[in-house]
């Protein structure tokens, strides 16, 4: 691929996407984690997200957490899904915000009890007084690639939903292959159609339920996407998604790119050690490629 960038933003996800259905594990844990990927790198990470507790106990500490990394270079991202979310964000000093839209109905209303229509129409409300109060806020248009209830999704329509959520104030989107789905042809055709729709970043948050999600990543880029996320050991996963795995591996990921000669910032060698601390903390072993293999020669770019 002679048409990739010179440099992406990797984003590591682990502490959000890839611990939010697990078990909690120890809020000095997860600093452990924080620390281990700023050590390797990472330049930007979802940290956390303000949800109920009740709902989804691993992210208890979310407001503890924003405290404890306050000061950090790394920009820190936090999912909310209602405005109450989003104002508990800013005021544990969180400013980058994540917002989740389903372009599947049917998987909207499994995932968040409302229609796409609706879920649109909770955007628009919330992102205004938030990006006024010094909010940035990002869109993630969840089964964007395919539904495990509607099967394919219509490429046109995830369009249409690009458009009406920036028009709504979001700064950015990213393109979710929630069941793993995807090939590099349709990663191709629909990042090259959303960014010729809206005028902001793109960028692929990818599952590796198929093994494809590293060709789907770089096809992703070469097509005019900046950015990739992905997950410490491939962890994660959606409870609304039957059958799907993780995400993609962060170091796999990141040991393409170098080989590849796109500068993503971050040590192959640093993020298996993440790795190795994440999957420990919740039981598994590190199943990525070259967490178990180890990169194919060593390291001559990165952060060390």
């Amino acid at each position: 691929m002679n048409d990739l960038p010179s440099s992406i933003i990797l984003r590591d996800v682990s502490m959000r996407d890839g611990l939010q259905d697990e078990a909690p594990v120890p809020t000095e844990t997860k600093l452990a984690l924080f620390e281990a990927l700023v050590a390797a790198g990472v330049r930007e990470l979802e940290l956390t997200s303000f949800v109920r507790p009740d709902r989804v106990p691993a992210m208890a500490d979310a407001d503890e957490l924003c405290a404890a990394t306050a000061g950090s270079e790394v920009v820190r991202w936090g999912l909310v899904l209602n405005r109450r979310g989003a104002e508990r964000a800013m005021a544990a000093g969180l400013t980058h915000l994540q917002y989740v839209v389903s372009v599947s109905d049917t998987h909207s209303r499994h995932n968040a009890g409302a229609g796409t229509d609706d879920a649109i129409a909770a955007f628009e409300a919330l992102a205004a007084p938030m990006i006024d109060q010094g909010a940035v806020i990002e869109m993630t248009l969840s089964t964007a690639f395919g539904c495990p209830y509607e099967q394919r999704i219509d490429p046109a329509r995830v369009v249409d939903v690009a458009r009406r959520v920036v028009d709504a104030g979001a700064s950015s989107i990213g393109l979710a292959d929630t069941i793993g789905v995807a090939v590099p042809p349709e990663v191709t055709f629909l990042v090259e159609h959303v960014t010729s729709a809206v005028d902001v970043s793109i960028g692929a948050h990818l599952h590796d339920t198929r093994g494809l999600a590293v060709a789907n990543g770089l096809a992703a880029l070469a097509a005019g996407a900046n950015r990739i996320d992905a997950a410490v050991g491939g962890l994660g996963g959606c409870p609304f998604a039957p059958g799907a795995s993780g995400n993609v591996a962060i170091e796999d990921v990141a040991h393409a790119l170098e080989a590849m000669g796109v500068d993503a910032g971050c040590s192959v060698s640093g993020l298996i050690d993440a790795a190795v601390l994440a999957c420990g903390a919740v039981g598994r072993p590190v199943a990525s490629h070259v967490g178990v293999a180890g990169p194919r020669f060593a390291e001559t770019a990165g952060v060390a």
